[in-house]
């Protein structure tokens, strides 16, 4: 517990904190609310997410809802909404999830104007957003004095191992589901506690459940029983997880919470482990097509999946991938071998079999071999079309399945081998090679 105590004691928010955050909200919801009146709208204006549940950690975000009434029309909502976004954040840029919002600054903290429809419960929702104000009632009626803190510690533990974050970049655990596990439980300890004996397929709730749920973990929405809120962790975020929590009971350190940096490999160094690993690299590039994260990242990783399909079509062995997006898109692929022999057999059918006298006469004399019996079937050498992964990725990866925003490949390069351990790769190789755990660094 004294470890747990050190780290509230760092990121309690401070009464000077408390206060200027506090500020800007009323602040930014009373410039909302007077704009609203200019053009005339009856909305509620309302202050959610962590700020509003004062669960935050660090410097926090503004979420703030605009209610609309369900009679306005969706078009209208949208076009009302970014207008007052646009005239209250100078800085503000619109941004999409099921409908646009803006999002920008104010006296700096970033701000989310989001637009929403004010329904009675959630068999009413038009979208998916007009549950938020839902989820902050909730939290607020529910969590009991001491609990928040124990919400500021799960974070701040889920995002030192690299597991916090609904959005596509992570797939990790919202702040709302966090906050739902400390309701479940009661404490960050408990948490962990619990999940050292969690499964995939786990299934939680606070109340009524809906219909069954096929995802790693299943935790039931108490404002909405047919939503899973834990819908978007992926099936390693959860066994990290998993694995985070039996190793902080066994061994508590702050390494938990405040992980060291982690930082790129030296080339030297990326040099010895592919030595030592005998297999070889290849490494794609892409340039970074005018998307949002959470429409990019999807895209990059059906785009790397598209790619290790490709490679083992091809008959290369793929065993482990990964990628790093900056300005550029990075794919590293570690192969066990990037060169195949130029030939590879090809088998046909039985012998017995009425279309044998076919497959004999289309290789007869064709081959690299003269059709052969292999346990009883026909077979021929024929020439591998691309034994080289570089050759195969930059003349057959459009064929691939991809992501729709990358299907053009554009600036598409790729290079395996030595000459692929080069500096500008040196970040993408490092993600793919560095196993360590963010603890362990």
């Amino acid at each position: 517990m004294a470890i747990e105590d050190e780290v509230l004691r760092r990121i309690r928010p401070t009464p000077e904190q408390r206060e200027r955050v506090d500020r800007a909200a009323k602040a930014i919801l009373e410039a909302v609310r007077e704009k609203a009146r200019e053009k005339g709208l009856d909305i509620q204006i309302m202050l959610v997410g962590s700020v509003a549940k004062d669960t935050y950690v660090g410097s926090p975000d503004l979420d703030i809802f605009m209610l609309f009434p369900p009679t306005v029309q969706r078009k209208d909502l949208e076009s009302l909404g970014l207008a007052i976004g646009r005239e209250i954040l100078k800085d503000g840029e619109a941004r999409y999830a099921e409908h646009p919002y803006i999002h920008g600054t104010w006296d700096g903290l970033e701000v989310d104007l989001v637009p929403c429809y004010a329904v009675k419960d959630a068999s009413e929702l038009r979208s998916a957003v007009d549950r938020t104000p839902f989820h902050t009632q909730y939290v607020n009626s529910s969590l009991k004095e001491g609990q928040h803190d124990q919400v500021r510690l799960l974070k701040l533990f889920m995002k030192g191992i690299g597991t916090y974050g609904a959005e596509a970049r992570t797939r990790g655990f919202s702040g709302y589901l966090v906050e739902l596990l400390i309701l479940r439980y009661g404490g960050m300890r408990e948490v962990l506690e619990a999940a050292s004996s969690w499964r995939k397929g786990e299934t939680l709730s606070l109340g009524e459940r809906g219909r069954p749920f096929k995802d790693p973990l299943v935790f039931y929405d108490p404002v909405d029983r047919d939503r899973n809120v834990a819908s978007a962790l992926s099936v390693n975020n959860l066994a990290l997880f998993i694995h985070a929590a039996r190793e902080y009971l066994s061994r508590p350190s702050l390494a938990f919470f405040f992980p060291n940096e982690r930082r790129p490999m030296p080339l030297s160094q990326i040099r010895d482990v592919m030595k030592d690993r005998g297999t070889e690299l290849l490494v794609v590039h892409l340039d970074r097509p005018d998307l949002i994260d959470d429409d990019l990242y999807p895209q990059v990783r059906r785009t790397l999946d598209g790619a290790v399909d490709l490679l083992e079509r091809g008959g290369f062995v793929v065993y482990d991938r990964d990628f790093y997006i900056g300005e550029g898109i990075q794919m590293a692929i570690e192969l066990e071998r990037a060169v195949l022999p130029r030939s590879v057999r090809h088998d046909g059918p039985p012998a017995w079999i009425d279309n044998a006298r076919s497959f004999l006469d289309k290789w007869r004399g064709k081959g690299l071999s003269e059709p052969f019996l292999v346990n009883g079937r026909w077979s021929v050498m024929v020439s591998r079309e691309h034994p080289q992964a570089v050759g195969l990725v930059l003349d057959r990866l459009g064929q691939a399945a991809l992501g729709s925003g990358l299907r053009g490949l554009e600036g598409l390069t790729a290079v395996s081998g030595e000459d692929a351990l080069v500096e500008e790769n040196r970040r993408v190789i490092s993600t793919l090679l560095d196993k360590r755990k963010n603890w362990e660094i």
